[in-house]
């Protein structure tokens, strides 16, 4: 098997002989350890492409993210935002003040914005040299996600307490902007998504909220982008113990968790229903820990998961700064887990 059928086996929650290395997030890692700033990755994406192909295989990534800018659609439509050197893109100005606003927003063309057209031919740069071996997925924000960038997080939340009409209507409208970005995304050849929703953890939201606010729209969103035949995966951060099922729920192949949930107890729930992939510290293990330390995550994470509808990696982005050693550890144990 090479990495991709590998993958591919796992994500059906097929028996392997291998757990897979599955990052999920290693984009913005690899541009920093290239010393490569983001607005020149998005000028050379040659140079960004290569920074992402330069660590496949000495860290044996199985997968590789090649759409790591996953909130670009908050400033295509309209939000100011801050482009730091290194890492996530920061929304710093909401445009959706009060309902009247949602009504004049617009998805523009795409291929000629900026970020985009830079992440479809440095997405095009590294499946053109590793797709045919390797799974290849972009990442792109969930619905309420979408909504808490150009609503505020806070606003949206109120929202849902205050006004809970025009709450739904702007998700429901977020999540009709997404499914415009699918249509773009979707021509790539890459083998699925992640729609990252990290607003929607235990950490924000109830149990309750989760299934009455941001289920719907993420299924249904979910359901739009399998109908391409790429595959439909979550993330979401922080604690989510009490809502794997209802992850599950939405149709989702496979559900990328952070450190705090319990892996072996959810794969043992799910019973095939749905693949797990995680949960290394990225912060306490992978990015401040020594190797031995990695390591010793690693295990612990392999012998929680086992070896069906289980798949390692760290349980959010590969931190900007953390040391090549530390991924390499991860896969120092990993392929020799039987």
């Amino acid at each position: 098997m090479n990495s991709k059928e590998l993958v591919n086996a796992a994500l059906n929650c097929e028996e392997v002989d291998r757990v897979p290395f599955f990052p999920p997030f290693q984009g913005f890692w690899a541009l920093g350890l290239a010393g490569l700033k983001t607005m020149d990755s998005f000028r050379d994406t040659k140079a960004a492409a290569k920074a992402q192909l330069d660590v496949v295989e000495p860290c044996h990534l199985d997968a590789v993210e090649v759409l790591w800018d996953w909130l670009f659609p908050v400033e295509a439509l309209g939000c100011q935002v801050k482009i730091p050197d290194h890492g996530t893109i920061a929304t710093i100005s909401p445009i959706i003040n009060e309902p009247g606003d949602l009504d004049k927003l617009e998805m523009p063309d795409l291929d000629k914005f900026y970020r985009y057209a830079a992440a479809r031919d440095t997405a095009k740069e590294i499946s053109d040299k590793i797709g045919k071996d390797h799974y290849l997925m972009a990442s792109l924000p969930g619905p309420f996600t979408l909504a808490g960038e150009i609503r505020g997080v806070e606003a949206l939340l109120m929202d849902t307490l205050m006004d809970p009409d025009f709450a739904k209507t702007l998700l429901n409208k977020a999540a009709e902007f997404d499914k415009e970005v699918i249509d773009y995304v979707s021509t790539w050849d890459i083998d699925g998504v992640l729609l990252c929703d990290p607003t929607t953890s235990g950490d924000l939201m109830s149990r309750e909220d989760f299934v009455a606010l941001s289920q719907g729209p993420l299924k249904e969103t979910g359901s739009y982008l399998k109908k391409t035949g790429k595959d439909f995966i979550v993330h979401m951060c922080g604690d989510t113990n009490d809502r794997i099922t209802d992850i599950a729920d939405t149709g989702c192949k496979a559900f990328t968790c952070d450190k705090q949930v319990d892996i072996k107890a959810a794969v043992e729930t799910l019973n095939g229903r749905m693949a797990m992939i995680g949960n290394i510290d990225p912060a306490g293990a992978i990015f401040m820990g020594t190797p031995d330390e990695v390591r010793n995550a690693t295990r612990a994470a392999l012998e929680a998961g086992g070896k069906k509808g289980f798949l390692v990696g760290s349980g959010c982005d590969i931190p900007v700064g953390a040391s090549l050693e530390n991924i390499k550890a991860i896969t120092e144990v990993s392929m020799n887990f039987r």
